[in-house]
């Protein structure tokens, strides 16, 4: 099994991302899943809808949106946008993609956080009516059915069962969670970068290489970095990064 998640900087460049080595084989494999991000989606609808998005950050230096209901609504019609027009990209070019929510069939089960800590004017607070989640497990045998239909192509939305609620959960841990809960043989998170380190990708990286060379990684690519560890020490073969300037493959 190999899961690809594609981040929503590559989704709106994703004609160049097409062409970018092998990943258009990668999906023309049978034994592949999709997951896919699509901030730069909401991010539009939103501004076009004029529902303002707060930004915040956490006591530990993370930026995050605040998914308030309003923002949740938002963030499921952008995600289901997101992934209609990925479904309609590869099936143009002849991949049978089958595109779905990750509430649907419950295949992302996730918790609603209880409360959210963010850095406001200097202090920590506490948000309570945040719909952000975990994701908890995927349902292995929903996907195991889906892929029988095609390419499965998953938008990274979780359901909560206990609260009934979609839930905004970060896609490179779904894609994360994804692969060590189908004991996939790679994960790759297809960017618009691979990771850089004094200005030049990085090609390959051992695990015991990771720690020193963290310090050259920022927000997103750092995340990815430390998601890469943890999938290589759970049994992951190998976690690929696939930039549009190359891409940098950690073992």
């Amino acid at each position: 099994m190999r899961i690809v998640k594609i981040g929503g900087a590559a989704l709106v460049r994703f004609e160049e991302v097409w062409a970018s080595d092998g990943l258009s084989s990668s999906l023309r494999s049978p034994d592949t899943v999709v997951v896919h991000g699509g901030s730069r989606h909401v991010d539009e609808l939103s501004r076009k809808l004029g529902v303002k998005i707060k930004r915040l950050t956490s006591p530990s230096g993370v930026t995050f949106r605040r998914t308030t209901k309003e923002v949740l609504d938002v963030y499921l019609a952008a995600m289901m946008r997101a992934n209609r027009e990925l479904v309609e990209f590869l099936q143009v070019r002849g991949i049978n993609a089958v595109g779905v929510m990750g509430i649907e069939h419950e295949l992302v089960i996730g918790r609603r956080k209880k409360l959210v800590k963010a850095v406001i004017n200097g202090k920590t607070v506490a948000i309570r009516d945040d719909y952000s989640g975990t994701v908890e497990r995927i349902n292995v045998g929903a996907l195991m059915e889906l892929r029988k239909l095609g390419l499965p192509v998953i938008a990274s939305v979780a359901y909560d069962p206990v609260e009934n609620v979609p839930l905004n959960v970060d896609g490179d841990k779904v894609a994360y969670h994804m692969a060590l809960a189908t004991k996939a043989r790679e994960l790759v998170f297809v960017s618009d970068s691979a990771f850089m380190a004094d200005g030049s990708v990085v090609e390959r990286v051992n695990l015991n290489e990771l720690p020193e060379l963290l310090g050259y990684a920022k927000g997103g690519m750092r995340k990815k970095l430390m998601m890469a560890a943890k999938a290589v020490e759970s049994g992951v073969e190998r976690v690929v990064i696939q930039g549009l300037n190359g891409r940098t493959v950690i073992t």
